[in-house]
């Protein structure tokens, strides 16, 4: 069944508002018409069944007839992931949404080989979170991941909790993995620092370790960036039982 957003300004009690593209959509892609039930959920904690009980001038107006299990994860999972090229790119965004993080920051490394100019990166974004509601529509989750505004990599460095566990996967690391580096975190916010398509610069692993990353190794091949940060995202989810 499609699920729609309806974000919690639009629902009162047990009332719900569609308006926009997501009324477009149910009305006039998937003929959805008064009577049927949808399933909704607000983009940040809940899912909930409803009934549309009119359709008028592009909007649906209907009632909740129940909630859902809630699928948003206890642990709070961001990537940090170093700006890949296009196709790549929102093909690693959409599966990211479908694992369960629930933030990513494009990345400008020093081995970043894209570039994008303010205009640009404006236009990236909106096209970047299209993807990840569609990703949290198609894969059930009652949230949606939030993709953020590209940052230079040392800027970020300065920002990261004290308490958060922040891993940075580094092919020179052959000895740490991302189990060991979990072990005993009581905590539930995890960064993880992807590289881009040449890796990580030398000089990058010595500032992030002071920042407190602690590099891991991933495996004994090299991996392509967009896998490496869904393999490490799988990897961290599994250790705190997500998965």
């Amino acid at each position: 069944m499609a699920r729609f957003l309806v974000p919690p300004s639009s629902i009162r009690g047990t009332s719900f508002r569609l308006s926009g593209s997501e009324a477009h959509h149910a009305l006039h892609v998937l003929r959805k018409k008064v009577g049927d039930e949808i399933d909704l959920f607000d983009g940040q904690d809940a899912s909930y069944r409803g009934r549309i009980d009119s359709a008028a001038a592009g909007e649906i107006r209907g009632t909740i007839l129940g909630r859902r299990a809630s699928s948003v994860l206890p642990i709070h999972l961001t990537l940090f992931q170093a700006l890949t090229r296009g196709s790549k790119w929102e093909w690693l965004l959409e599966k990211a949404g479908e694992v369960g993080v629930e933030r990513v920051v494009p990345v400008i490394s020093r081995r970043t080989l894209i570039k994008l100019e303010a205009g640009q990166a404006r236009e990236k974004l909106k096209r970047w979170n299209r993807i990840a509601l569609a990703a949290s529509k198609q894969c059930g989750r009652s949230d949606v991941m939030a993709v953020e505004t590209p940052q230079p990599f040392a800027g970020l460095l300065g920002v990261l909790e004290p308490s958060s566990l922040s891993l940075i996967p580094w092919e020179k690391e052959s000895e740490r993995t991302i189990q060991a580096a979990c072990r005993g975190y009581q905590g539930k916010k995890i960064n993880l620092f992807i590289g881009p398509e040449g890796g990580w610069d030398p000089s990058e692993i010595d500032p992030a370790r002071r920042a407190g990353a602690i590099p891991v190794r991933l495996g004994p091949t090299l991996l392509r960036a967009e896998t490496a940060g869904l393999i490490a995202a799988a990897l961290v989810l599994r250790e705190f039982g997500i998965y």
